[in-house]
């Protein structure tokens, strides 16, 4: 009997695992399938050390979700964002001034193109450069332009990268 029950649960495990998805809520309040959120470090960023990126599928684009942890409710991440990919190619992304505000965490939205998809199905994102605007204080999170790198920092152990290709291929195949 307890074989069985080790069964069921590796199985219901594994059905989480393959099956389940992560969502991306756009600022329309839709939700959409995207890929887990990346915690890219940044050694600039120091308030919150880095921002937070995911890709969602919206049917005919792609949605780039970039956020970040702020002092200040009235900062936000505008201009244009750029994915700098492993093979030296640069992705653009133009600001359309799609921004939202959940707490502390300032959040912008950029469009991708089904040709930049296809892009990143193929190649590893390395890092992202963004930009935060507002009246900086001495007291205030930072402000101005900052890259993020692809690196998940782990105490002790050597740092590891986030698989971004695999991710893109599962939200957008």
């Amino acid at each position: 009997m307890p074989n069985k029950i080790g069964s069921l649960f590796l199985f219901l495990f594994i059905s989480l695992s393959v099956f389940s998805q992560d969502r991306m809520i756009l600022n329309d309040q839709k939700s959409i399938p995207a890929t887990e959120v990346w915690k890219f470090t940044s050694d600039t960023y120091t308030y919150s050390g880095g921002v937070e990126v995911q890709i969602g599928n919206n049917g005919k684009e792609g949605a780039l979700l970039v956020q970040l942890e702020s002092s200040e409710p009235t900062f936000y991440i505008g201009g244009n964002v750029y994915l700098f990919l492993e093979d030296g190619n640069v992705i653009t992304c133009t600001d359309k001034n799609v921004r939202s505000i959940s707490g502390k965490m300032i959040q912008s939205y950029y469009v991708l193109t089904t040709t930049e998809i296809n892009l990143l199905k193929k190649t590893k994102i390395t890092d992202i450069r963004f930009r935060i605007n507002g009246n900086e204080t001495q007291f205030s999170s930072p402000t101005g332009f900052f890259t993020a790198h692809n690196k998940i920092r782990r105490f002790g152990l050597p740092d590891k990268t986030y698989d971004t290709v695999t991710e893109i291929k599962q939200v957008f195949n």
